[in-house]
């Protein structure tokens, strides 16, 4: 009994320091969400490292064996998570596992080489047949393999990849749905992975109903991938499933919907400092708000991805966005930054364009490619099968034969084994005897030294463990004191980038303001010496023509004409005239002098007084109610004048017509109406409607129509404008 007791505790004490030892060997689960954290990546390549140089000194047993394989699927799985040319590291570290993995006879660890190779050809480099040949091998191997452990389920996933590629709908979804049920029955990876797997192949079934057109099956995927997601906590998840809802409501033309769920995505990406994320959410953003008839947030988004994709090289991200701003600053009536936009776009799209192109006709060699490679598989499991057989019928002929063998053997075995069980029973008999003789001496000679080293067995191993838990608690006690003083550091530095960013951004916003307002000061001067030079040219030059026509006309003498051609005289010289009217009127109204020096109310009156001279229609004016407003409301709404008086007098039959101001708390009305014979508001699609549109815009105001056939028509104009007037300027001019 006291050698039991003693050969326990040295047990004990050998499993303690062996799991002390092993913990050492132990590598971290990679954290997918911050695989965009450049030092955290850096930190898990120094430790995979370090891992290879520990385990490299360890001796050949199966065990370390394990380890060693285990830190090169490490490596490998690291870089596969990196961006640019680091991700041929995975490629080569896959390589030598699968070359030591088939070396150790070890099938687990070759499958998940191969299928760390499959994912680098097929994504980075584009080689579908060999990423076929791969999944082949590999689904061979996995037979091999428990259920509970194999990643049949990820060959089955590539497969899935492969077949939508060559848009084989039916196959892709079936092997998604395979591999959906193959993740439930895995018990390697965490139930945290095995959530998100679950997720992906889900999402993958919804591209798939989507490209079928079967909507409502695909937004049930999406947003049960999502689901998991949130619950798994995985921000890097949740994020792209967010943009995945965000894409299917933009295509099916439900920009609020999208803009929720980009929204949420760009609060991941913020959080996790991700640039391509949000970049890429941005120029999503702003292709919303553009369809949503919100420019300015449009401009803002497009603006901030347009950057990001410019400094990082983001070619599909830099489309996206300059197509964006061109909608944007079109609706926004910016039509230089549109053209710029457009020119930028174009190029781009001119490149993409082209690289598309041979991308299809990659895609078509690809699908033959691979189409070669599955018929090579079918030929040679077709030959397999055939040998399979052959071999099969030989085997049951030499089986018959062996068995005809064994049993004329048989006989003669069993009388040998017979004498032989006789002898070494008796042999037995006289061991088992002197067995007994010897045990109970032993039994009585360890009787004595077992309750000695009793007790110094138990203070042995007391002390032992003592010194073991106190090595333990004081490293422990010193990794939790350093990682709150890095946390420290780190929140400290955080806290300035803030305060610096956030006074960066500020800058450059009142930055933007000032230019904003220095360009609109130079397009309304700019309108306003061209409405100058138009009126003096007309004027000038095709008014002194008009006057050189009726002087050359009243030179003739209509006595020695006929009654015929005295009548085309007169009819001349009156329209010649009424041109030379129109002219000065119209040279007058491109830009009065009393608009620019008293304001929009005195250019109306002045304008009135004239129309009520020599027009049919009489016109009112009331402007008590209307304040001295900025020069670009003024020039705007004269503008806007002018245009509807023309209408009235040349196509509404009016009698009457009124130009009136009045003013509801921050708002002003300029009312223009008239006792005409109407039109249908349906029809208000005219060149000079679509130009009334583009100033209430430019001014940002808004505008209504009131008419119908017979009973006149009304416009009302409704503007914007501070609480307190008495200052002059007082119309919003940011």
């Amino acid at each position: 009994m006291g050698k039991r007791v003693i050969w326990l505790g040295i047990l004990i004490l050998g499993w303690f320091f062996t799991c002390q030892a092993q913990v050492q060997f132990t590598l971290p689960e990679l954290n997918f969400d911050r695989r965009g954290d450049a030092v955290y990546m850096d930190s898990l390549l120094n430790l995979g490292r370090a891992h290879q140089r520990m385990t490299k000194t360890l001796p050949r047993t199966l065990h370390n064996d394990t380890l060693r394989l285990e830190g090169l699927r490490f490596m490998a799985l690291v870089f596969k998570q990196m961006r640019g040319n680091q991700r041929d590291s995975s490629f080569l570290y896959a390589r030598l596992l699968e070359d030591r993995a088939i070396a150790k006879n070890n099938i687990l660890y070759a499958v998940r080489a191969m299928m760390l190779q499959e994912h680098y050809l097929r994504t980075v480099k584009g080689d579908y047949p060999k990423a076929l040949q791969i999944n082949q091998r590999a689904s061979e191997l996995c037979g091999k393999l428990p259920r509970e452990s194999s990643p049949r389920w990820q060959v089955q996933m590539n497969l899935g990849d492969i077949y939508l590629l060559l848009k084989e709908y039916d196959n892709a979804l079936a092997s998604y749905q395979l591999s959906r049920k193959l993740l439930g029955y895995n018990t390697s990876l965490t139930p945290k992975n095995r959530k998100l797997l679950i997720s992906q192949a889900i999402t993958q079934m919804g591209e798939v109903y989507e490209l079928r057109g079967q909507y409502d099956l695909a937004i049930q995927q999406y947003e049960t991938s999502r689901q998991i997601a949130v619950d798994a906590r995985s921000q890097v998840n949740v994020a792209y499933a967010n943009e995945r809802l965000g894409d299917f409501f933009v295509n099916r033309r439900e920009p609020e919907k999208a803009i929720k769920y980009f929204e949420e995505a760009l609060f991941v990406w913020t959080q996790l400092k991700d640039q391509l994320g949000q970049a890429s959410v941005w120029a999503r953003l702003a292709e919303c708000h553009t369809l949503v008839n919100r420019p300015a947030l449009a401009i803002e988004f497009g603006e901030k991805a347009l950057a990001i994709a410019r400094e990082a090289g983001y070619q599909r991200i830099r489309q996206m966005a300059t197509l964006a701003l061109y909608r944007a600053y079109r609706l926004a009536g910016q039509p230089a930054q549109a053209l710029a936009m457009y020119e930028d776009y174009s190029t781009i799209r001119d490149s993409i364009a082209t690289l598309k192109r041979v991308e299809e006709l990659s895609a078509l060699q690809k699908k033959y490619d691979i189409n070669q490679v599955r018929a090579e598989a079918d030929k040679e499991r077709f030959i397999q099968h055939q040998q399979l057989i052959n071999v099969r019928r030989l085997a049951e002929v030499e089986r018959l034969k062996s068995e005809a063998e064994r049993e004329q053997l048989a006989g003669i075995t069993r009388m040998s084994q017979l004498q032989q069980r006789l002898e070494t029973e008796r042999l037995r008999a006289d061991s088992q005897k002197k067995q007994l003789e010897q045990r109970a001496h032993i039994d009585k000679l360890n009787h004595d030294i077992e309750q000695q080293q009793l007790m110094r067995l138990f203070l042995v191993g007391g002390l032992a463990m003592l010194f073991g838990f106190v090595i333990v608690y004081y490293r422990k006690n010193r990794l939790i004191d350093r990682q709150k003083r890095e946390i420290e550091a780190l929140n400290l530095d955080l806290e300035d980038k803030v305060i610096a960013r956030t006074a960066e951004l500020k800058l450059a916003n009142d930055q933007l303001r000032a230019k904003n307002r220095e360009i609109e000061e130079a397009l309304l001067k700019g309108q306003t010496l061209e409405r100058k030079r138009m009126a003096a040219d007309l004027h000038d030059s095709l008014g002194g023509l008009l006057s050189a026509i009726k002087m050359s006309m009243s030179a003739l003498n209509p006595a020695h004409m006929s009654d015929r051609e005295q009548q085309i005289y007169h009819n001349l010289l009156t329209m010649a005239k009424e041109a030379f009217a129109e002219i000065r009127y119209l040279s007058h109204n491109l830009q009065p002098d009393e608009l620019e020096k008293q304001g929009l109310a005195e250019a109306l009156t002045r304008l009135v007084n004239k129309l009520n001279l020599s027009q049919k229609t009489t016109f009112r004016l009331d402007i008590d109610a209307l304040p001295r407003l900025g020069k670009t409301a003024e020039f705007n709404l004269y503008s806007i004048c002018i245009e509807l008086c023309s209408n009235i007098i040349r196509h509404s039959e009016a009698t009457e017509a009124d130009i009136l101001f009045r003013r509801f708390n921050n708002e002003l009305n300029m009312i223009v109406k008239d006792n005409g014979c109407g039109m249908n508001p349906a029809d208000a699609t005219g060149m000079g409607l679509r130009n009334i549109q583009s100033r209430m815009d430019l001014i940002k105001g808004r505008y209504e129509v009131h008419s119908g056939e017979g009973d006149g028509t009304t416009f009302i104009f409704i503007l914007p404008v501070s609480s307190n007037l008495a200052t002059g300027d007082s119309l919003m001019h940011n």
